[in-house]
Formats: structure tokens, sequence, C-alpha cells
């Protein structure tokens, strides 16, 4: 007499049940973000931050539910990441999902800390899918410019100056960006970093050190970073097989290092 194995249930599929945006609803709280931070909010509650003009009809936004396929299909493009560090490949779906769940997490303690009247230093940096409104009033998943700390076991490799405000952060912070390939060199992500840096990292998380990698050999990226003040650390040069799935071959990785003057 045979006997049936149970039916194993489904994994559930993470941020199954968290909406597609998120959103502000009371007005006075969104005046008084508005007024004290860059963060503005669309018609619906939505916060995101503008980018300046030329390029106003991009701005930062947190990351969305619907953002998922279109992060997925960019960090599967081996135009984008045979010249990024770290990323799997292929980079499978349940991995942007997770990420997704971690970003709502920060978006709501941000502003779970506004509602207490708590605004620095900011408990993180959600806004950082680059979004373009076109014409036709939709928009385009443009790519991420992504800022977050790297832990208090990482060293910082630029010196403490006692003259920084007190609640300004001392641990070491980690920064990358990556867009789409159709949207490469048109000054989208210099002017996302830019943003990011001015708007965000220094007046409101109170970065101090934050770190920065690419290849040596992806001089777009490295440019990039020099532009904004960051230094190379030398002696952080190391080689980086790259895998078959990738393309193969040999890379050096190199870290760019910015510190708050």
């Amino acid at each position: 007499m045979s006997t049936l194995e149970p039916a194993v249930a489904p994994a559930p599929i993470p941020g199954a049940d968290v909406p597609d945006q998120f959103t502000v609803e009371s007005a006075e709280l969104r005046a008084e973000v508005s007024a004290r931070t860059a963060i503005r909010f669309t018609p619906t509650g939505e916060p995101y931050i503008p980018f300046p003009a030329p390029l106003e009809r991009f701005y930062l936004g947190a990351m969305r539910k619907s953002d998922i396929p279109h992060d997925v299909a960019m960090m599967n493009d081996i135009r984008v990441v045979r010249t990024v560090v770290g990323p799997p490949f292929p980079n499978p779906l349940i991995n942007t999902q997770r990420w997704f769940v971690r970003e709502r997490a920060f978006v709501v303690e941000l502003f779970a800390a506004y509602t207490e009247g708590k605004f620095l230093p900011a408990t993180s940096s959600p806004f950082n899918v680059v979004r373009e409104c076109l014409p036709d009033g939709s928009e385009e998943y443009v790519g991420q410019v992504t800022l977050g700390p790297m832990g208090p076991q990482k060293k910082r490799l630029t010196p403490v100056n006692d003259a920084w405000e007190d609640w300004r952060a001392t641990q070491v912070h980690s920064m990358g960006a990556v867009l789409r390939p159709e949207y490469h060199r048109k000054g989208i992500a210099s002017a996302a970093v830019r943003l990011v840096l001015n708007e965000w990292a220094v007046p409101q998380m109170g970065c101090t050190e934050i770190h920065a990698q690419c290849f040596v050999s992806n001089l777009g990226s490295y440019k990039l970073w020099e532009k904004y003040g960051f230094v190379e650390e030398p002696s952080m040069r190391k080689p980086v097989t790259i895998s078959e799935a990738k393309g193969g071959g040999e890379e050096t990785d190199c870290l760019l290092v910015w510190s708050l003057k």
C-alpha cells in the first residue's frame, strides 16, 4: 500500500503583501518634511527628490514593487553586470524581492522618525531609484544610486574632525550607481550622485566618509567618483576573477574614498 507524500506549501513571496508605493497621508507632515529637507511629494503623497535643471524630468524615489521586474532585467543585462563588482549573475528574482522589502522598511523607518520629530540624522537613504518622467505622463525606470552604512567593523581611512557637529556619523558608508545602458553617458549618473551627496548624504544622514568601488578599466565610473571628490586608496587595489557567466577574464578592483572637509 503506497502513501502519498504530503504537499509542500510554496515559499512565501517576499513583499507580496506590501503596497506598490509608499505614500504619506498627512498634509502637515508632508509640509514639514518639505520645509526641512529636499523631499517633495506627488499629489498622491509619494515622496521623491527632484533633479535640478536641466534634468528636472528625472527624480530619485523610493523603490516601488513595480520596479522589481525592471531591476531584475537591469541586473541581468551583461552590459551592466560585466562592469560592476559583486552582484551574482544571473541575479535571481528573489534577490530583488528581498531588496524591495529591505528598501521599503528603510522608508517606513525614516518617516516614522519624522513623525516623532526626529530629523537629524536621517536613519537611511531610501531614495535610490532614478526615474524619468516622459511627456505622455508615463515614467521610465532608469537605475539606482545607493547609499548605506557599512557596519561598525569597517575601519575609517580618513581622520575624524573634532569640529564636525555632534550628530554627524563617524561610521563608514558605501555608495554605488547602476543605470540601464541606454541612459549611460548622458550625465544622469553624475547628476544623481551629486544630488545624493549634496541633498542627502551630507545634510541629512551626516556622512563623513563614503567608499565607492569600481574596476580600474571602467574609466567612466572612475572619473565620475573622482569628479565628486572621491580619491583612490592605492593600497586597496586587488585582482578580481570574473565568472565565466559574465564572460570570464581578470579585472582590477579599486576603492575610492570621499571624506567631509
